[in-house]
């Protein structure tokens, strides 16, 4: 059997912080397992033949995304839309949602396009802003049910570490993620079901001039 690469820890992110997304987002392409036949697999002692089969449980397991037509028209759509978003700050950006039934790998579609183009932009912006300030050129939340304006500020925050995302007003909060958006220069944010934002109670408009 030949070497297995080291890999980091990626089992347990939720990528809810930036440490968890650049983890993502750097970690190497895995590498498949050797075919063997029975014959090979027999002349495995118990620990090899242990190794070979959590080695291959975890390939299977994280197979993909797989790059379908519907995957290649996704990406291509989407770095055509991100592409053109070099509007100076007074101007609205564009926006992409992405709807489907569930269980047909919209979170793993969007991801996908989001690890690359963060490794495009470090590649060709470095890790730090020219003030000095860490780079992150996607900031992803995960939506959870019931979620409220205040709550969507405080995701955004937890996303970034901030010291103060333990309090204040919705507005505050929605200060301080702006500072953080524009300090790290944020040029993708992904909103993992947005759809559980509490439609209801908050206008349309304002959650819309909020995210713009």
């Amino acid at each position: 059997m030949t070497g297995t690469t080291s890999l980091p820890s990626t089992g347990n992110l939720a990528l809810s912080r930036k440490e968890d997304f650049k983890a993502f987002a750097d970690a190497p392409r895995r590498s498949q397992p050797e075919l063997l036949t029975r014959a090979e697999l027999k002349k495995l002692s118990p620990e090899a033949r242990t190794e070979y089969n959590r080695r291959r449980r975890e390939w299977h397991a994280n197979l993909g995304p797989i790059k379908t037509p519907q995957l290649a028209a996704l990406h291509e759509d989407l770095w055509d839309i991100v592409d053109s978003n070099l509007q100076d700050g007074d101007k609205a950006k564009g926006a992409v949602a992405v709807d489907a039934f569930p269980g047909l790998g919209k979170t793993t579609l969007v991801l996908a396009f989001a690890r690359e183009f963060h490794r495009r932009e470090i590649a060709e912006q470095c890790e730090f802003t020219a003030q000095g300030n860490e780079r992150w050129p996607v900031c992803r939340v995960g939506l959870t049910g019931n979620t409220g304006m205040k709550d969507l500020n405080r995701a955004l925050l937890e996303f970034f570490g901030h010291p103060g995302r333990h309090r204040g007003t919705t507005a505050q909060l929605g200060q301080q993620a702006l500072d953080c958006v524009l300090s790290c220069e944020v040029r993708l944010l992904v909103l993992d079901d947005l759809h559980f934002l509490k439609w209801r109670k908050t206008s349309g408009i304002e959650v819309s001039n909020h995210l713009k």
